[in-house]
This record gives structure tokens, sequence and C-alpha cells, in this order.
């Protein structure tokens, strides 16, 4: 899954790490640095939306990239207080919600997931929560 995270030419410059990724959970660290700063010197709330969404990306592919690709839909994002320093995010996709986004897929061409994920500060104090919708659409094979 690391190199498949390296592979995303929008992320590839952010220095995200995949810290876990156990039983559909997926941890992953944005690094703090100056780039990553607004003009208060917190961090931005667009990389933080673009860190939660990466983050619930590779949540949703983990166990369906070799046979569709999950696709943004909708997100939405709630900012809980100022982002200092790294930040560390957790998202989760359970067995079931996989087995039904595969029988669906297998069935009808196409299926949709929510996958939910939270954004942490240093002090594991919430920073910021999302909630993503993908739509899967099979991979094309040639």
């Amino acid at each position: 899954m690391s190199a498949t995270l390296a592979t995303i030419p929008y992320t590839d410059g952010l220095g995200l790490t995949l810290d876990r990724v156990a039983d559909g959970e997926v941890q992953m660290t944005l690094p703090d640095g100056k780039a990553n700063r607004n003009l208060a010197g917190t961090v931005h709330a667009g990389l933080l939306y673009t860190f939660g969404e990466t983050l619930a990306g590779v949540a949703a592919g983990l166990e369906t990239l070799e046979k569709a690709f999950p696709f943004a839909r909708r997100g939405e994002i709630r900012y809980r207080r100022p982002a200092r320093g790294a930040v560390h995010g957790t998202a989760r996709v359970t067995a079931d919600e996989i087995h039904r986004v595969l029988d669906e897929l297998a069935r009808e061409g196409r299926s949709e997931l929510t996958v939910h994920a939270r954004l942490a500060g240093d002090d594991g104090e919430t920073v910021a929560e999302m909630d993503v919708d993908y739509a899967f659409r099979p991979l094309e094979r040639t």
C-alpha cells in the first residue's frame, strides 16, 4: 500500500506516511512543515481536507483495488480546532462493508461506500473529522 500511496501525483510531495494497515484500519501521518501552514501558522484547511480524503481513499481501496477503483463523489469535513504540527489520521472500513461493495460490483458493476476519517494532533485531540462518499467502478481490463 505504501507503493500505491507514492504513485498518487497530487499527494506525492506531501510526505505522507502510512503508519499502520490492519483489519481494515489505516493510520497515516501528515508531517509538520512550514509549507503546510496558513498565515496564522496552523495547518492549512485545504491540506487537512486533502489528507482526510487521501486517508479515506486508501481505506476504501484496501481490499478493492484489484477489482475496482474508489472515486470520491462527495466529501464533508468538520474542522474542530486549529491543527499545529504533525497530523495523524485514522480511517476504517469493516469487512462487512468490503464484502457488500465487492458483491455489488460483481452483481451490478458498481457500488458506493462512505468512509469516516478522524484527524488528530500530536496530543491526540481531534482537529477534524471527515466523511467521504466513494463510487466504485470496475477496472478496465485491456
